[in-house]
Order: structure tokens, then C-alpha cells, then sequence
């Protein structure tokens, strides 16, 4: 019998996705796709000459469906010993509260999800059919990157798909370009070859980088959870309610050293421990004020930060004050000398 290839990118009945990209394109995590395997047999994959677990499209349909029941509250248990038409009932059944949620999602928001494609192979009237229905709308395409972003300047997407062979420091800002013209939240940058430096500025600027792929699935996929990690990233970081802003900074370097130095032999060591922890404390405050932002949400993170030490600082510095009397330890903050 002819060995099983490991081919990645055949989208008919045969063994030709891994475990990684199965699970991926079915929506659920790799370590989720192995439990309902070992558990349950939810499906039989192939096993390649190479021992590499295959999944045909058959396979990742079912899990795919599966996982959508489970989001709806049905047992796993349950599903994993039901045939595809039963399943496919099950589904047809939730069909209209499925219907009444996205309806609701569009009177939201009638933009939603939509993706504009930059590249020669990403190619609009291959992948489009092939898009899950209702979930995408691909509204702009470009196969050449370096027009992409005069030709995508009149269109609004919320994702942009960008093709490039062949990564190097100038794409870093052409990427940025291309995003920018067509107002996307996020883009997914796909390349065949890469230093590693350019693709992790890429990643640092929010973007998604994945090696090249032209399977409609796996674009879909990727969309999908840049769109969900955009989501995440881009929330402003919320502090706590009623929290007070941190009182300036009482003592500095110098006069925490210099209490260390002076500090008696007696068995406990509390007053130099708060003093480390001070001095720690407001050291990490001015680093996260200094510290470079990849974007106004990584900005917001660092100000909550800073923010954080100094609220802590302050904590322990009052706390210092009353060691520092209890031990009979003079305290003379920079305002108070002479």
C-alpha cells in the first residue's frame, strides 16, 4: 500500500492536515483536539509514514461542528458517538438563535469583519467561495504590496492579509503603510522567508506573521484570532475603582543607602528589608515611566504599572517610617535636612 504523504495544504477527503493546523482550522486548541481523541474517538485521523497524525477536510468539518455544539452547551460525551447527520440536525436546530446572535452582532456593528488581501497569491475569486458563510467579507484586494496602500486607501477593513515573499527592514513600515490606508485593527503578515529580527519588529508592532499560505481555511482561521487577540490588546487597561494616585517619592537613593549603612546589629532585619524593598519599588517606578511602548496600549500597561510601584512605594515607605521609629532610628527625608 502507497504511504500516506504529509501534504498540508490538500483540501479533499484525504489525510493531509496535521494535528496543529486540524486543530486550528476547526476552532479548538491543539491540547483540546488530543483530550476528545483519547477520551472520547471524536474522529480516526491517518497516520503518515513519517507517525505524523493526518486529518482529512472530512475530519476537521466534524470537529469543527462538534466544537460549535459544545459552545452551545451539548456534552462532549454526548456528540463525540453521534454520525453527521445527526450532528448536522443538532445544528440545524440552533440555527435560528445562531441567526438572531449575528443579526444582533451586525445591528452593532455593520462593518464587522471585514478583510482586505494584499499579494499575488492571495487571489480574491479562489478564497472567497471557500470562506466559512457569514463570517468573513472580503471587501478589497491588491497583488502587489507596493500599491497596496494607494489602491486600499477608499476601503475600511478591520483586517488586512499581506503576502510578501520575502521579509526585510522596509516592509516593516510598508506594512504599516498598508494597514493604515485601509483604517484595518490588525494585520496578518504572511512570508516565506525571514531574519528573525524583522519578524519579531513585526510581532512588537501588533502585527500577526505566519509563514505563506493560500489555504482559505487557514486565512480564515488566522483572521479570525487576530481579529479575537486585537480585541484583547487594543482594551484600554482599567484601574481600579477609587484608587488614589501615589504621593511623591519621599526618600531617595542616597538616604536609603546611607540609613543601610547606619543601620544597628540587632536580630531583626525588617528595617533593612523595607529598605531593599523601597529602593526595589521606586526604582521599577521610574523604569516603567522610562520603559519604550509599542502602541498607546502597551503605553496605558506601562502607566498602570508605574502607577502600581509608586501606590506600593508609598505603602512601604510609611511602613519604614514607623519601623524606623520603633527601632529609634533617626529618618530624615530630603526635604527635611538642612
Amino acid at each position: 500500500m502507497q504511504a500516506i504523504t504529509e501534504q498540508t495544504t490538500d483540501t479533499g477527503d484525504s489525510g493531509a492536515y496535521r494535528s496543529g493546523t486540524a486543530a486550528r482550522l476547526a476552532g479548538i486548541p491543539v491540547d483540546t483536539l488530543r483530550v476528545w481523541e483519547r477520551r472520547y474517538a471524536v474522529v480516526g485521523p491517518r497516520v503518515s509514514s513519517g507517525r505524523q497524525r493526518l486529518y482529512s477536510a472530512a475530519d476537521i468539518k466534524r470537529l469543527a461542528l462538534i466544537k460549535q455544539l459544545v459552545d452551545l452547551g451539548h456534552p462532549i460525551g454526548t456528540l463525540a458517538a453521534l454520525g453527521a447527520h445527526a450532528l448536522e440536525r443538532m445544528r440545524a436546530a440552533a440555527m435560528p438563535l445562531q441567526q438572531n446572535s449575528r443579526t444582533a452582532a451586525a445591528a452593532r456593528d455593520p462593518h464587522d469583519l471585514r478583510v482586505a488581501l494584499v499579494g499575488p497569491l492571495l487571489i480574491r475569486d479562489r478564497i472567497e467561495p471557500a470562506l466559512t458563510e457569514g463570517v468573513l467579507r472580503i471587501v478589497a484586494d491588491c497583488p502587489d504590496p507596493l500599491l497596496a496602500a494607494k489602491a486600499l486607501a477608499a476601503s475600511r477593513a478591520d483586517a488586512v492579509v499581506i503576502e510578501l515573499q520575502t521579509l526585510g527592514d522596509s516592509d516593516v513600515g510598508l506594512v504599516a503603510s498598508i494597514k493604515a490606508a485601509c483604517n484595518a485593527t490588525c494585520a496578518i503578515v504572511l512570508y516565506r522567508h525571514a531574519p528573525g529580527s524583522v519578524v519579531r519588529r513585526l510581532r512588537w508592532a501588533g502585527n500577526m506573521v505566519a509563514r505563506a499560505t493560500s489555504d482559505p481555511l487557514e486565512i480564515e482561521a488566522m483572521c479570525l484570532d487576530a481579529l479575537r487577540q486585537a480585541g484583547r490588546d487594543t482594551s484600554p487597561v482599567q484601574r481600579p475603582p477609587q484608587v488614589h494616585e501615589p504621593r511623591p517619592q519621599r526618600f531617595d537613593t542616597r538616604t536609603l543607602s546611607a540609613l543601610v549603612v547606619s543601620l544597628p546589629r540587632i536580630e531583626c532585619e525588617c528595617p533593612k528589608n523595607i529598605v531593599d524593598i523601597v529602593m526595589n519599588l521606586g526604582s521599577f517606578e521610574r523604569y516603567s515611566a522610562q520603559c519604550a511602548s509599542r502602541n498607546p496600549a502597551d503605553a496605558a500597561l506601562h502607566a498602570d504599572l508605574q502607577h502600581a510601584a509608586g501606590l506600593a512605594r508609598a505603602i512601604m515607605e510609611s511602613a519604614l517610617e514607623r519601623v524606623a521609629l520603633a527601632e529609634g532610628i533617626a529618618l530624615v527625608a530630603p526635604a527635611e535636612r538642612p
